[in-house]
């Protein structure tokens, strides 16, 4: 179930029901219940690779707490794990990359498997492996109930496309249960208004279409419509995964939970280091945590720096998904991180207030990041070729695209007000819960909303991130 269906605004509804009528101690394992059925909607058969999954992690989690020698049960953790991911994920690449030497040299042309990416197993495989981690440092409590452990990991508003939970940011949340609040419940209905705009107003009827008829045959439009289709194309998937993300936290903030933020206007920016701790929070912090300082961060030589850099974001590119052209994606972001590392200033303070001398930082990034978002959209190398040349060897003369241009100046300019408002945001809902009239135009505003939603919904389709 999609959360922008009606299927889900049932499924969801009968549960919140459910949820608030019972006890304190009845809740969680509601939820347990409701993510497993929420999951099991997809492909029966893959929740039970899920229950798998769970079931080895959680055993070796507890083996490790009770062992004298726990590093053994934490490797077989992490290897079993990132075993099953690169098996359903990674298998039909590596087979495919190697087929012409097999064939070369053995004369054997092996089997491509035909496998179904389990949804969200990228996300809940890194949170297993952080959990296990942060267990066997010491830095959180180890989980003494198999329920609690599998309600972590599969909590269903972040189960398929995060954020990537962190066992100090959620455990202890379940340990109390929901906290249901009125502050929370309208925030969360806010985070839920916004989020379905971002997926079913901007990405899918706005800009999905155009970006979907430009780059499903490259080439084939003029240098203007490749050129509109790669900013469109960056809005698409900021608000859409974003989009997800909002409407995640708002679903948890009405069970009486919070989940981290997961995006703050990554395409205002000044540096390449900023922009990562923009956008995809979670995963940014996942990368630094269990990858980049285990590779020894930049506690050695300079050039040391750059390779764990470089290694960093080419498996982060890889964990996006299998094709080398993610690879090449996340490589060319690590060059743009050395290269900043190598000529800029080194932080990247996502505190610092928006000056307009920072406008030229902040357009020379988004123009980089936006030609390198064609490598994760193009379906190959040659595709991501083709544009790259219509785009700078092309006539801009004519054939320009202007009612998109227009949709592409309207996202920036919503991007901006996001920026604008979001610090003010939380003031501004409590002095409107303060008046008389607050919650009658906070009612027909959230209406409105969910009108505007529905008269352009079954456009476009599933979020982005959830082929990841």
């Amino acid at each position: 179930m999609l959360f922008n269906t009606f299927q889900f605004v049932i499924f969801f509804g009968v549960l919140l029901l459910l949820y608030r009528s019972l006890p304190g101690s009845a809740r969680n394992p509601l939820l347990l219940i409701a993510s497993i059925l929420f999951y099991s909607l997809w492909i029966p058969s893959y929740l039970l690779l899920l229950a798998v999954d769970l079931v080895v992690n959680y055993a070796l989690l507890r083996a490790m707490v009770r062992s004298t020698r726990p590093k053994p049960y934490l490797v077989v953790s992490i290897v079993f794990t990132l075993g099953l991911l690169g098996c359903f994920k990674y298998a039909a690449l590596f087979i495919e990359s190697a087929m012409p030497a097999l064939q070369g040299v053995f004369g054997w042309t092996p089997q491509v498997p035909e496998l179904f990416l389990p949804l969200g197993i990228s996300f809940y495989s890194f949170q297993i492996i952080a959990l296990c981690v942060d267990t066997y440092r010491g830095s959180i409590e180890p989980v003494k109930r198999f329920s609690r452990y599998a309600l972590f990991i599969s909590f269903f508003p972040q189960l398929i496309a995060g954020p990537i939970l962190r066992g100090y940011e959620f455990l202890p949340q379940l340990e109390r249960g929901g906290q249901i609040s009125a502050e929370r419940t309208r925030r969360g209905l806010w985070l839920l208004a916004s989020g379905l705009v971002k997926k079913v107003i901007f990405a899918d009827f706005l800009l999905a279409t155009f970006v979907d008829d430009v780059f499903y045959i490259p080439g084939v439009a003029s240098a203007p419509f490749h050129l509109v289709a790669v900013y469109s194309f960056a809005f698409q998937i900021y608000f859409d995964f974003s989009g997800y993300t909002d409407m995640a936290r708002g679903l948890a903030c009405l069970l009486g939970f919070e989940l981290p933020l997961n995006f703050m206007e990554p395409y205002l920016a000044r540096n390449p280091s900023e922009f990562w701790r923009r956008w995809h929070m979670t995963l940014s912090r996942w990368l630094q945590d269990y990858l980049y300082i285990p590779l020894g961060g930049n506690r050695h030589s300079r050039n040391r720096t750059y390779v764990n850099l470089f290694l960093t974001m080419l498996l982060g590119g890889l964990w996006h998904g299998a094709a080398w052209t993610f690879v090449a994606w996340g490589g060319l972001h690590g060059i743009m991180l050395m290269l900043h590392r190598a000529f800029g200033r080194r932080s990247g303070d996502v505190s610092a207030p928006l000056r307009w001398s920072d406008a030229p930082r902040i357009l020379l990034l988004f123009n980089c990041t936006c030609l390198l978002w064609i490598f994760f959209r193009a379906g190959s190398f040659a595709d991501a070729a083709t544009i790259l040349r219509s785009l700078f060897t092309s006539s801009y003369l004519v054939g320009w695209p202007v009612m998109q241009t227009g949709i592409v100046a309207l996202c920036m300019a919503a991007h901006l007000l996001e920026r604008l408002a979001r610090p003010r945001l939380g003031a501004f809902q409590l002095e409107l819960g303060q008046r008389a009239w607050g919650s009658a135009f906070e009612g027909l505003l959230a209406g409105a909303i969910v009108g505007a939603a529905i008269a352009v919904s079954g456009v476009g389709g599933e979020f982005i991130y959830f082929q990841f």
